[in-house]
């Protein structure tokens, strides 16, 4: 039996990549089965699945961020003594194209990723978890609650923020929700461009937020041991963003606008329909590894090796981070 999972990482305004890249595999017949979803990728999988492609498209089409980070809305928190910004301000615009009540009787499967601040953890709520639609509702905005930006939010009695902090790409999580397919949709471009020097400290900073910024956004699949595009057996499709769209900036990344998220779209469209295409040469290049061993097993004695695959399928992985 199929069960496709989409993981949806975090990445703020390059959100609208996903979009793009939905919407091909979709044309292509890939739908998943469950989602899990960090930051901005829990309100493009609810509002996914509150209408599909077409509610997605609708809600990013006039979807503008910068007016409503600097409108006059704040909110205090009592527990810190601190103002925010309304999350209803800013991200109420997206969250308006979602149907919680329909999300939440749905057989769609969906998981987030939260950080717990009570506890010091990052945490996965499911939405089979929840006791009715307004239960989930919060959880949800727990999912995207960007610190500094939004307020914590308080769910069963802990506090909660953004958990693209914590696990922005839990591939692992997948894999335990007993995967047979995985299309990891991330929306940080985990290639920076070469830089050869730095022309003064402010920009050595620059750079260094940069690979800080891909890192911690990538790091769910960075330094995950893959073999011939499968993580512990399972296919994985890979669909990011390319250099173009790398690297931290505040406009980059939390400056949404129509224009722009029109180009992002577009971009993950053209992605998805890369990584396809790079997904089906690794299969066909295992098969007939598998087939050649078969024939004549003294001949061939392992996999392709790393040097015969294209080379988007080989990472350079320097470092291994443990489990924790």
């Amino acid at each position: 039996m199929t069960k496709r999972v989409f993981i949806l990482g975090g990445g703020a305004a390059l959100g609208a990549h996903q979009v793009g890249a939905m919407k091909y595999l979709a044309e292509q017949g890939i739908t998943p089965d469950a989602f899990v979803a960090s930051s901005i990728g829990v309100l493009n999988a609810c509002c996914y699945g509150s209408g599909g492609i077409p509610r997605l498209e609708e809600a990013w089409r006039d979807f503008r961020s910068i007016p409503r980070i600097f409108s006059p809305s704040f909110w205090q928190n009592p527990l810190l003594g601190l103002s925010f910004f309304s999350m209803d301000r800013l991200c109420g615009a997206l969250e308006e194209f979602i149907d919680f009540p329909e999300l939440f009787a749905s057989p769609l499967e969906m998981e987030f990723v939260v950080l717990n601040l009570s506890r010091g953890r990052g945490e996965m709520h499911a939405k089979h978890a929840c006791a009715d639609w307004r239960e989930l509702r919060t959880l949800t905005r727990c999912g995207y609650a960007i610190p500094i930006l939004f307020p914590p939010i308080q769910f069963r009695g802990d506090w909660y923020v953004d958990g693209g902090f914590a696990w922005n790409i839990p591939l692992e999580r997948a894999i335990q929700m007993a995967a047979t397919e995985i299309y990891l949709l991330a929306p940080i471009a985990s290639q920076l461009p070469y830089k050869g020097g730095f022309s003064n400290f402010l920009d050595f900073l620059q750079r260094l937020t940069d690979v800080m910024w891909r890192t911690i956004g990538n790091m769910g699949y960075l330094y995950a041991r893959m073999e011939e595009g499968r993580f512990h057996g399972v296919p994985v499709v890979v669909i990011e963003p390319g250099e173009q769209w790398s690297g931290f900036g505040a406009l980059a990344v939390f400056n949404a606008y129509p224009r722009k998220n029109r180009n992002l779209m577009a971009a993950g469209y053209r992605d998805a329909k890369r990584a396809l295409v790079v997904h089906a040469r690794l299969e066909a290049e295992r098969k007939a590894a598998k087939r050649a061993r078969r024939l004549d097993p003294k001949r061939v004695q392992g996999p392709v090796a790393a040097a015969d695959a294209p080379p988007e399928a080989v990472k350079i992985v320097p470092i291994r981070t443990g489990d924790g």
